[in-house]
């Protein structure tokens, strides 16, 4: 008696035709049908070669990724929201109203509530729809950054928040403070190259700088050194703490409106915003390739 021995060959990742054939070109039988070879993934092969069910730029790990074809692969989970040009900040527009929650700003012009007053902010929103339904912020740390370009004379001024979409039993949306102001006083630290020779009637943008809050960041803005940029102590560009961690976020939806607010508390001083950005770790995505906002 006979026996025939089949090789099962380990090669090239993706889903075998199972035909008893060497399809993949790797000297033995192809795995039988269905079975998936997993390997790392190779972007723009057409195959799911590490078995996720997700080719290409559908899958996260061709994030950013140069295709063999040319083009690149879209960094799945950033999303960038730039102004068309720069937008002014409401400069110090608000009234000593006691509040707790937005919904005790009545006035119109006055929808927010910040440091317990009801003010005029910037408020720009991303209504993002490319996660899975239901799914929310369970693993924090997988909010990768929160970025603003802008530039601004008196840091603190400002109120930076991030706000999340309706989350929870009773559809709050979460709000944390990513830079906070504390009071009417101190000295001044300009964001940006700021233009402080403007007026509050005609405001004139300066050159704005990046600023991102990251969970692994140390220092909060006012806790950072500043540096001199003639003769003005200037915050540097670059990554910092948020005041409230991102962990404040836990459980938040992920699909819904995710908004960012600054909140000019004072006036004279003034400032402009240039972009603002929001980045979620690839692997939340539920397919890279499509949009993943609306």
């Amino acid at each position: 008696m006979s026996m025939m021995l089949a090789v099962v060959a380990c090669g090239p990742g993706g889903r075998n035709p199972g035909n008893g054939g060497d399809d993949d070109g790797s000297g033995g039988v192809d795995a039988p049908f269905g079975v998936c070879v997993p390997s790392s993934e190779v972007c723009g092969d057409g195959i799911d070669n590490d078995c996720d069910l997700r080719t290409d730029c559908g899958d996260p790990d061709c994030s950013g990724a140069t295709l063999p074809a040319g083009g690149t692969c879209p960094v799945c989970g950033v999303v960038e929201n730039p102004e068309s040009t720069p937008l002014p900040l409401p400069d110090g527009i608000g009234e000593s109203t006691v509040c707790s929650t937005d919904a005790q700003c009545t006035t119109a012009e006055l929808p927010n509530c910040v440091a317990k007053e009801c003010h005029a902010s910037y408020s720009s929103t991303l209504d993002f729809i490319g996660f899975p339904d239901g799914a929310t912020l369970t693993d924090t740390s997988k909010l990768l950054s929160v970025c603003v370009t802008m530039e601004h004379s008196w840091l603190r001024d400002l109120q930076i928040e991030l706000v999340g979409p309706p989350s929870g039993a009773q559809m709050v949306r979460p709000i944390i403070a990513l830079h906070k102001f504390i009071d009417r006083t101190g000295g001044e630290i300009f964001l940006g190259a700021a233009n402080d020779s403007d007026t509050a009637e005609s405001p004139v943008p300066g050159t704005g700088a990046k600023y991102c809050w990251t969970g692994t960041a140390t220092n909060t803005m006012l806790a950072a050194p500043t540096v001199s940029v003639g003769g003005s102590d200037t915050l540097p560009a670059g990554d910092y703490a948020p005041v409230a961690p991102f962990t404040a976020l836990a459980g938040a939806s992920l699909n819904g409106q995710w908004e960012m607010r600054v909140t000019d508390l004072w006036p004279i001083d003034n400032g402009f915003m240039f972009e603002w950005s929001i980045s979620f770790d690839p692997s939340l995505v539920l397919d890279c390739a499509g949009p993943i906002i609306q």
